[in-house]
């Protein structure tokens, strides 16, 4: 399987350049701070990554996401859908053209 780059693609991607602060700073996160959050923070000390923060909305995206991508992954599993990907690889499909002319 070839290489896919995610970053910028999926919105909340944990990228390595995100913004990295020590555990001080998470010491200062309140309500109205964490309402405003628009990074992801990840959380350090000394050289050892600890947490990584995100607002709920994001945390709810990233579910999705998985949940989509589960979804797609059951679908490949299929009976139907795993035939016909070897029908087509093997050759044994047919043009919608030699079906219906009209397509």
């Amino acid at each position: 399987m070839t290489d896919v780059e995610i970053s910028g693609v999926m919105p909340h991607y944990i990228d390595p350049t995100i913004e990295h602060v020590g555990v001080s700073k998470l010491r200062q996160l309140n309500a109205v701070n964490l309402g405003k959050l628009k990074n992801m923070l990840v959380v350090r000390e000394n050289d050892t990554a600890l947490a990584v923060v995100i607002r709920y909305e994001q945390y709810l995206e990233i579910q999705n996401q998985l949940e989509q991508a589960l979804r797609t992954i059951q679908a490949y599993r299929s009976e139907g859908l795993m035939q016909g990907l070897h029908d087509s690889a093997t050759g044994k499909i047919k043009r919608m053209s030699e079906v219906d002319p009209a397509l």
